[in-house]
């Protein structure tokens, strides 16, 4: 099976998803990073310095460039600011998604980060490596009720399971969401392998 390749520029109606660049880290900084509410449940502190954010974007590039960690942030079209950033663990034939949507801006920056997450998360579940999807939320936070929307399904409550920093808190409880779309029939093997080999698939 071919490699997984994720695509640097995504767009939905709204949002354009590219990797972030040094020229965002004021933007990321002030739009969610240092924002307390935005990364309140996050499993790493909230930002004090703009040179730790320029150091995220720094991490980011890298490992753009090895493939383990891909991120991409959303930028308004119509107006250029940073509405949030998805990351992306894959790991075939697994892959982990992670989200920070700012809670600077409105509901209206909201639901359309949302959209845009629906439409790569489509994308997602289609590619031939792919056949598990799954990403995890704090208990306590916001993000767990937008999950059902978003096509996952609860599998469990994790106990102890994410390091909680901007709480104060050594380990807090998650909920595990994910979907996931049956394997290939036995028969139908061998033409999947030559299509993954032959055709690559790119988010309309």
């Amino acid at each position: 099976m071919s490699a997984f390749h994720a695509p640097e520029l995504i767009e939905s109606d709204e949002l354009l998803l590219r990797p972030p660049e040094p020229r965002d880290a004021q933007a990321l900084f002030d739009e969610m990073f240092s924002d307390p509410d935005t990364v309140r449940h996050l499993t790493y502190l909230r930002h004090t310095t703009l040179d730790e954010t320029l150091a995220f974007i720094d991490m980011a590039q890298k490992d753009w460039q090895s493939g383990v960690l891909p991120r991409w942030v959303l930028e308004d079209k119509a107006t250029g600011r940073l509405t949030g950033i998805i990351e992306l663990q894959p790991r075939p034939p697994r892959a982990e998604v992670g989200v920070i949507i700012s809670r600077r801006g409105g509901a209206r920056r909201r639901r359309a980060g949302l959209d845009a997450l629906r439409k790569f998360l489509e994308w997602l579940i289609a590619q031939p490596q792919i056949y598990r999807v799954f990403a995890c939320c704090a208990v306590d936070g916001n993000a767990y009720t937008a999950m059902e929307r978003l096509g996952f399904t609860l599998e469990a409550k994790l106990t102890n399971y994410e390091h909680r920093p901007n709480l104060g808190l050594p380990a807090g409880d998650s909920y595990l969401y994910a979907m996931t779309r049956p394997l290939a029939p036995p028969h139908m093997a061998d033409t999947y392998a030559w299509m993954d080999q032959h055709f690559s698939v790119e988010l309309d």
